[in-house]
């Protein structure tokens, strides 16, 4: 994670680069018993901005400024990259966030369409069981007024207990009401 603006490949660039540099820019004294030996040639002031230029950076070694600029250059690269690349994350991101909410919510649509469907398929047996209750009734009463005995015992010849099984909706029993 980013630790205020900095990731860890630029703050591992910097360490490099600092690493890299000569102990002279870090502890100026250092040498300078070296240089203190050897007399500093007169040279004359400077006329213009380029003479400054050079003034400033003779005392440098161009290896060792040649390095510094390449690595903080590699160090902005870095940066520019890494930065590419968490903005191409977040728009994956998105893009992965809205394909799961798109999901989520055809997902809902078929769960609510499923209870639907189920709701409507118990209502079917429901139906269904109380036709074939009225159907047996119907059968019965028509074999009854059919017969030629006497209709006062019709009606129970056969245990209505007997016929409840076939009658009944075993999965509507099992619910609890």
């Amino acid at each position: 994670m980013a630790l205020s603006g900095c990731s860890g490949g630029l703050l591992l660039t910097a360490v490099v680069a600092l690493l890299l540099l000569p102990a002279q820019y870090y502890v100026p004294d250092l040498y300078a018993a070296d240089e203190q030996l050897v007399p500093p040639p007169k040279e004359s002031p400077p006329h213009s901005v380029g003479a400054w230029f050079d003034l400033a950076f003779s005392h440098l070694p161009p290896l060792d400024l040649f390095f510094t600029l390449s690595l903080l250059i590699l160090a902005f690269f870095t940066y520019i990259c890494e930065w590419i690349q968490r903005k191409l994350m977040e728009r994956r991101i998105v893009k992965l966030n809205q394909y799961l909410g798109a999901s989520v919510d055809r997902l809902r649509a078929w769960d609510a369409q499923q209870e639907q469907l189920e709701a409507t398929l118990k209502m079917v047996q429901n139906a269904t069981c109380e036709y074939n209750l009225l159907l047996y009734l119907v059968l019965r009463q028509h074999r009854c007024l059919g017969a030629n005995g006497p209709p006062s015992n019709c009606f129970f010849d056969k245990e209505f207990e007997e016929d409840l099984p076939f009658l009944r909706n075993a999965t509507l029993d099992a619910q609890p009401v």
